[in-house]
């Protein structure tokens, strides 16, 4: 690449011989040349420096990254060099300790000394005691890196994936990590063994405690719901449920098949007959008598329903959407629409019959309750 100073003298030597020669036809192009000459290299400047600015920084970046990383083990894992260091210190405790006990015991054994036999107990004891304890917490710093090697910076793992990669059984699992959280090892995790999950931080244990109390009161939840329809269905004749229950198949059609639709506006009045319909037969349940009313309801409106979903799920499957075919799925849309409306009226007569049976209870106790003297007859008001 030619320097600065350079392409400088090229062009100054041009200009110099065009005068001399008084023939100026090659300087135009020269300084042409000199000048694309340094425009190439100014632009391989920028982009050298540019791609030299682009790793530097993708560098910062993962250097970054890794401490970021190394931030987060540290406050999640307690060194297992000192659990391991602990361990070492033990065993070498051990044989200091224990061989020159056992060995002054078998001198005086050599020497027929009558003690010599609780100086080799006591090496034996003691020092294998040490030995066997600096031994274990050796084998549990091994473990401990195993587990956090296997669970790195995921918020939570099951002690059936540390059993598996580590080829060991759940329980042998369970009882060290229980050993591990004892001695600190998991810095801020705590164990769910019901679940059989470790979780590795105090917001993984909050999070997964809301999770469980969700669960907890769904299962309430339903359990009441069981409950009141075992109840429900105690009082119904067998004819009876069974009218209920189709029922309920067609509202699991409708519902399948909203579910399958993607159009907004026909998704929201599926979502108005579902509930309707769901309100009539709670309404039913809760008042047998009423079934009696629902045959029209079962065996042509409902029924009219589902055909309707199941032609206008077939038309909107189509991959070219013809004229007639937009002009049949607007009149289903009219149609549902139109059975949305019936449903809502049917319910608000089904209220109504209770309403006036309500109205009609009252008016005969009201009439018992004047004949008996205790309350003001009706027909004394009106006197």
């Amino acid at each position: 690449m030619a320097s600065s100073d350079n392409m400088a003298d090229q062009v100054a030597n041009a200009a110099q011989n065009a005068v001399k020669s008084r023939d100026f036809s090659d300087l135009q192009s020269t300084i042409e040349r000199v000048a694309g000459a340094a425009a190439e290299s100014i632009g391989r400047g920028i982009a050298q420096a540019s791609d030299g600015i682009r790793r530097g920084q993708e560098q910062y970046a993962l250097i970054q990254e890794r401490k970021r990383k190394e931030e987060l083990m540290k406050l999640r894992y307690a060194s297992a060099t000192t659990q391991r260091g602990g361990g070492i210190a033990l065993v070498v405790a051990g044989v200091a300790v224990g061989i020159p006990l056992v060995a002054i015991g078998l001198i005086m054994l050599l020497v027929k000394l009558s003690v010599a036999a609780p100086f080799i107990a006591a090496g034996a004891l003691f020092g294998g005691a040490l030995v066997f304890a600096g031994t274990r917490k050796i084998r549990l710093a091994g473990v401990f890196e195993r587990y956090r090697n296997v669970i790195g910076l995921r918020e939570s793992c099951s002690v059936k994936e540390l059993a598996q990669r580590g080829s060991e059984s759940v329980a042998d699992v369970q009882k060290n990590v229980r050993k591990m959280l004892a001695k600190g090892m998991f810095k801020q995790a705590t164990l769910d063994e019901t679940s059989g999950l470790l979780l590795m931080t105090s917001e993984a244990s909050e999070s997964h405690e809301r999770e469980l109390a969700e669960a907890r009161r769904a299962e309430r939840q339903q359990a009441l719901v069981q409950s009141a329809s075992s109840k429900e269905s105690a009082s119904l004749t067998a004819e009876q449920q069974q009218l209920l229950d189709r029922g309920k198949a067609f509202i699991a059609l409708i519902r399948e098949g909203n579910d399958a639709i993607p159009d907004e506006e026909i998704s929201r009045t599926l979502d108005r007959i579902e509930h309707v319909v769901s309100a009539i037969l709670d309404a039913a349940a809760e008042n047998p008598e009423l079934i009696d009313d629902l045959d029209r309801l079962l065996d042509y409106y409902l029924p009219t329903t589902v055909k309707l979903l199941e032609t206008y799920r077939e038309l909107d499957s189509q991959p070219i959407q013809s004229d007639n075919i937009v002009d049949s799925k607007r009149e289903i849309e009219k149609a549902l629409d139109s059975l949305s409306v019936a449903f809502e009226k049917l319910l608000d007569s089904l209220f109504r019959d209770v309403a006036t049976d309500v109205s009609s209870d009252i008016t005969v106790l009201r009439t018992v309750l004047a004949q008996e003297g205790l309350t003001e007859s009706p027909f004394d008001k009106a006197r």
